[in-house]
């Protein structure tokens, strides 16, 4: 079981108050916006070629987000954008709602859909996808007095889940002494630090995105799913459409082989350095 401590700071409101970071992510499939937003990117790529429509859902930071001027961003984002470089094809990305994203592929108004995705058995059924471009894993956070080494030493502890995630559904088939569901992973946090948690369960990214906002306080981090494949992120596309899956996949592999993954990955998960 790999554990790892993060040192980070929450701030006063999160002792007492109930303001959230405007880059929070919400559950997806509840996101209410539904507007689309192309955005577009300089590019040395020539005039005429190729554009591929790509969808993001903008509320999962940091792989997908809108910037504080209403521009996606984010570690998906990036990579999208560099793919299409390599790959010599245009990026005309948009924004849907998470639930929109996968039927209006189907439907055709899109050929690519990146946001965070795992390759599910239902999706997998209905799309092509990629290889895995990034891995997530599914983590345990707590304080470091209190003892977690995996999702069995849960049982007698007080614990968090956002609403709507496979991290419920596995707290809720294991019985804890007290489970309670949020809506946010800032939520995860303040109850994690006010001491109504003990512990808190979210994908990777989206916490470590979190603690480095507020670098201050000790927490302990557990990886907790070993599962073959269970912390795949990987990008869809139409059934059939070889050409363009080959394109991505060639493109994600020479983003690995150059580091320019881990490069972007790094871009939103590094603590800048103090001036």
């Amino acid at each position: 079981m790999k554990k790892i401590t993060l040192s980070f700071a929450l701030c006063a409101g999160l002792f007492g108050c109930t303001d959230k970071p405007a880059e929070t992510p919400a559950p997806a499939d509840s996101h209410p916006t539904a507007t689309t937003a192309p955005a577009e990117r300089p590019s040395k790529l020539p005039n005429d070629a190729p554009v591929v429509k790509v969808v993001t859902s903008g509320v999962l930071p940091p792989l997908t987000f809108l910037n504080e001027n209403g521009n996606l961003t984010g570690i998906d984002v990036d990579i999208i954008h560099a793919i299409g470089e390599d790959q010599g094809f245009k990026v005309e990305l948009h924004k849907e709602r998470f639930i929109d994203m996968l039927p209006n592929l189907e439907a055709g108004k899109y050929q690519v859909v990146i946001s965070g995705l795992s390759p599910s058995p239902e999706r997998i059924a209905k799309f092509d996808h990629t290889n895995p471009y990034l891995q997530n894993p599914s983590i345990i956070m707590h304080k470091p007095n209190v003892a977690v080494t995996d999702i069995a030493s849960l049982k007698p502890l007080r614990v968090a889940t956002m609403k709507d995630t496979t991290q419920e559904k596995l707290i809720n088939e294991l019985s804890v002494a007290s489970h309670e569901t949020v809506d946010t992973v800032f939520q995860l946090y303040q109850g994690l630090v006010q001491d109504k948690y003990d512990a808190v369960l979210q994908d990777k990214y989206f916490l470590e995105y979190i603690a480095l906002n507020y670098p201050d306080h000790q927490m302990s981090v557990v990886e907790y799913d070993k599962t073959p494949n269970a912390a795949d992120i990987v990008i869809y596309t139409q059934k059939g459409d070889q050409k363009l899956l080959d394109k991505l996949n060639a493109g994600i592999t020479n983003l690995k082989n150059s580091g320019e993954i881990n490069k972007i990955t790094s871009k939103y998960l590094t603590l800048p350095t103090a001036k």
